[in-house]
């Protein structure tokens, strides 16, 4: 889809978030600047114990940046989602389009701290349909093959579409529905994508009322899946603020710093791994079935880079905005690797560099794998493209993995 320039804006964060202290300067020059003269510098542990302290500290801060930048964005998510509804035409349902993408960015660089079950929320949110995928487009709205399939036309079984319904839908044990998130909304937005070089088609006029008639039930639907969203991008939010023992931060607290730092890396790694093993490698096995994570925005190539780059946060210490303004600069993973007698951290920053370096290098269209011709340049390229991505990571685990167990 080529409705904005997003790779400048991803350049920037690359760059700034390593643009930063002389430790962190990539020996290739990827993400280090041309003068050796850092602008701002981290704060300088004493030893080792300190070190680890000072990297916690950080880890946590970044968390609760990239957590509030997520929130923030989907905000605005939200108004632009309102502007389009209230005036649907071409230019406001791209910008709403547009809006969901950048929502999409910290929301992606937060995966690192997702998932880690040591709160009862956290645990809840496990099953969350936040960012779940593949979801079934018919259960939902039109589809090519059934024009009168899902809610949204269904106005016999489903006379009001409103969150309790959204929920209730979602919350079925009998069956697996994914029935609100980031990609229905996408799916609303964008509508089925069923071409290899791009993405939905879906009409404006789709939310148009004086040429649909379900355009007001759309957009009830719509509405209220991006207000469910902003709400639990808000309870994320809370998982990070000071004087709660039971959320993740008090949590994390209790632990002793070494268990911490263990915790840390193992959700590093099962992320490396998951992107790996689970989004691209069992997706290039023979036979494999074809499931593309941000389908019908044709933008999985996204959902890749900035997955990585909320590992490459932790790395350099540092979080920065999508407005380039740097949120969070602290000790990293390198610059505590710095203060382990038995760790090479210029080993860990040439593997950083080669994850993102490769993260960047994959420019789309996902979805050229699921060519029958294997001959075709597109999915070589792709193949190629993502199969380096997926090495680098799991050179990147293996190194997490040895780290922890030096640490602890």
């Amino acid at each position: 889809m080529k409705i904005l320039n997003i790779s400048r804006i991803v350049i920037l964060i690359l760059l700034f978030s390593n643009f930063l202290h002389p430790s962190l300067f990539a020996q290739d020059g990827l993400f280090a600047p041309k003068k050796n003269t850092p602008i701002l510098k981290a704060p300088e542990p004493k030893n080792l114990q300190d070190a680890k302290k000072l990297f916690v500290s950080n880890y946590v801060d970044i968390a609760r940046a990239t957590h509030e930048s997520s929130l923030n964005q989907a905000i605005v998510l939200e108004k632009s989602i309102k502007a389009f509804l209230r005036s649907p035409s071409k230019e406001t349902h791209r910008l709403a389009k547009i809006s969901w993408i950048q929502a999409r960015f910290p929301y992606l660089q937060g995966e690192v701290f997702r998932n880690l079950g040591l709160s009862a929320s956290d645990n809840k949110r496990k099953t969350s349909s936040l960012n779940g995928w593949p979801i079934k487009p018919g259960t939902i709205d039109y589809t090519v093959d059934d024009p009168i399939s899902g809610i949204v036309p269904n106005s016999k079984n489903y006379p009001k579409i409103d969150k309790n319904l959204i929920l209730q839908l979602n919350q079925d044990n009998e069956k697996v529905v994914i029935s609100s998130g980031y990609h229905v909304i996408e799916f609303l937005l964008w509508g089925e994508d069923n071409q290899i070089d791009g993405s939905g088609d879906r009409p404006f006029a789709d939310y148009d009322q004086s040429q649909n008639p379900l355009a007001k039930r759309r957009a009830s639907y719509l509405m209220n899946s991006v207000e469910l969203l902003v709400n639990e991008l808000g309870e994320e939010v809370a998982e990070w603020k000071e004087g709660d023992n039971n959320n993740l931060l008090g949590q994390i607290n209790k632990m002793a710093i070494n268990d911490s730092i263990a915790f840390i890396l193992k959700r590093v790694k099962k992320l490396s791994d998951s992107i790996s093993s689970k989004q691209i490698d069992s997706l290039l096995a023979e036979k494999a079935k074809f499931i593309e994570q941000s389908s019908f925005s044709d933008s999985t190539h996204f959902d890749f880079l900035h997955s990585a780059a909320g590992i490459s946060n932790l790395f350099a210490g540092a979080y920065v905005g999508l407005d380039g303004k740097l949120k969070v600069l602290g000790l990293g993973l390198i610059g505590l690797a710095e203060k382990i007698p038995e760790t090479e951290s210029s080993e860990l920053r040439s593997l950083i560099n080669s994850v993102m370096r490769n993260a960047q290098a994959f420019k789309g269209p996902f979805d050229a794998l699921a060519l029958e011709d294997k001959e075709d340049q597109a999915y070589i390229r792709t193949r190629a493209a993502v199969t380096a991505l997926s090495k680098s990571l799991k050179l990147l685990s293996l190194r997490i993995d040895n780290l922890s167990k030096i640490i602890n």
